[in-house]
This record gives structure tokens, C-alpha cells and sequence, in this order.
């Protein structure tokens, strides 16, 4: 289960820095709602998740000494994911909680030239090559570091979208649900609850500074090509009203997403356990 749940930790750095997301109320037709998926690349980010995590397995596979139970996991991570799935709940979810005018302001927001060559950027995190394209630039970074300025900007970035803090919650629920899964299998095992509950708090304190580091490397990567100017500009979305809702809400509505996910996750691999 930890290494289930730090691999989960991984898959939302991606999916935090590549979805970009604005859902509507019943007043705006379905096809508009996934129009704005697919103009905030929301759409391409969660199908890209099992391409991400395919390229993510096969690095692991090289450290793991049991290569057949690496796979067999692997398979049940996969197969447990259902993209249509996801995007149906994050829509679902946040159906009513724009106005038609919230919607529109969102979409002038997303079509001006700045936002779309931001979430082009952010989109890189989508790609398989991705883990380890990343990896070579980190590698980079540390013989021509940036300026101080270049980092206090990236810092700034990530803390005033609160990213860090609103991974760390999903992630926090995503694993609650799925030890609730676990329990739910054996209900009787008092030993083993109070073992997963003690368990998710530990991994919770221990994976903050790791994100945070994980997230600011992540993002000197991702924008890279985003001058300081530019992403001073578009950080003051995020300290809007609008910017702030329209993160609350692409957030819960992934978190949601993701929960369902760590329910099949665990319900597959309940059922392998009982054939073997």
C-alpha cells in the first residue's frame, strides 16, 4: 500500500500542473461544457494519466526486485482507471457551481494569448516522455542555477496557487477512501484500521516537504519558457475571486475523480488477492 500511495503522490504533481479546467451551471449545454474541458486542456491532461503512469512503471521496474508482482500492480493500477469516468465526475460535480457570466469571463480568460501559451506549456506534463525529460533539466539546474529572481518568481507562483496544499488534500482523501475500501473488506480487523489511520497521517506529514520541492523543481521545468513578466500576469487570476473559485472547484472535482479511481483500485486488488 506505501508504495501504491507515493506512486499516487507522483501521478498528481502531473496532474496538478497540467489540468486547467472550467465547468458550468445548467444553464450552459453539455457540448459547452466540454468545450471549455478541451480549451483548458483538462481533457488531454486526465487521458493522458495512463500513458503517465505506464512511463512512470517502467521506471520503477528497473529498482524492483520482484519484476512479476511490479507488473501484475502495474496492470491493476491501469486498469482501475477509467478516464471517461473521471471527467464525467469532475462535470458532474461542478455543474452548478459557475454562472453563465462566470463562464463566459472564464472563457475570455482561457482564449487570450497568454492563458493559451500558459496551458500549452503546462500540457508538457501529459506528454510519456515527460518523468524524464524533467529529470534531465532538475540534473541541469544544478550547474546553471537560476537567478534569485527567476526563483522567487516560480516560488511565489506555486504558493499563491496553492497547489501544493490542494495535492496534499486530495491526496489526504483520495488514500482516506481507499484504506475505507480496505476496511470495509474486514471489518472486523480493528488492528488493521487503526493501522491504515495511523498510517495516513505519517505518509501525510512526510510527503508536505517533498511535494513542496517537488512541485517548485516541477515548475522551473514547466515554465521554463514563461518570462517572470508573464507569470506575474497570470498568477493575479489566482488572487481573484473568480481565480480562486475557479481553483476550489477544479480541484475538489478532481480530488472526486481521483477517490473513485482509489475505490476500483482497491476493490481490483481485493479481487486478485481472493483468485490467488
Amino acid at each position: 500500500m506505501k508504495k501504491i500511495t507515493s506512486f499516487i503522490g507522483s501521478i498528481f504533481i502531473f496532474a496538478i500542473l497540467s489540468v486547467n479546467t472550467v465547468l458550468a451551471d445548467e444553464s450552459i449545454s453539455d457540448a459547452d461544457i466540454y468545450q471549455l474541458m478541451d480549451k483548458s486542456g483538462l481533457t488531454r491532461a486526465i487521458e493522458g494519466l495512463p500513458l503517465q503512469m505506464q512511463a512512470m512503471g517502467q521506471q520503477m521496474a528497473l529498482t524492483e526486485k520482484d519484476t512479476d508482482e511490479h507488473s501484475a500492480l502495474m496492470k491493476i493500477l491501469i486498469s482501475s482507471l477509467d478516464t471517461d469516468v473521471m471527467l464525467n465526475i469532475m462535470a458532474a460535480y461542478s455543474k452548478n457551481e459557475f454562472s453563465n457570466a462566470e463562464v463566459q469571463s472564464l472563457l475570455a480568460w482561457l482564449n487570450t494569448e497568454l492563458t493559451s501559451k500558459v496551458i500549452n506549456a503546462e500540457l508538457q506534463a501529459t506528454e510519456p516522455e515527460f518523468q524524464q525529460n524533467l529529470m534531465r533539466y532538475i540534473a541541469d539546474l544544478q550547474t546553471t542555477p537560476p537567478t534569485q529572481q527567476r526563483s522567487q518568481m516560480v516560488i511565489n507562483f506555486v504558493e499563491s496557487s496553492g497547489m501544493v496544499e490542494q495535492a496534499l488534500n486530495m491526496i489526504h482523501g483520495l488514500v482516506k477512501n481507499m484504506f475505507a475500501a480496505v476496511k470495509a473488506n474486514d471489518p472486523q480487523n480493528t488492528e488493521l484500521a487503526t493501522q491504515l489511520d495511523t498510517q495516513l497521517e505519517q505518509m501525510m506529514a512526510m510527503m508536505k516537504p517533498s511535494m513542496e520541492q517537488q512541485m517548485v523543481l516541477t515548475s522551473y521545468y514547466i515554465y521554463r519558457d514563461i518570462s517572470d513578466a508573464e507569470l506575474a500576469q497570470y498568477s493575479k487570476f489566482y488572487t481573484q475571486d473568480l481565480g480562486a473559485k475557479y481553483l476550489s472547484t477544479v480541484y475538489t472535482g478532481l480530488g472526486k475523480a481521483m477517490s473513485n479511481w482509489g475505490t476500483n483500485l482497491v476493490t481490483q486488488i481485493e479481487s486478485a488477492k481472493k483468485q490467488d
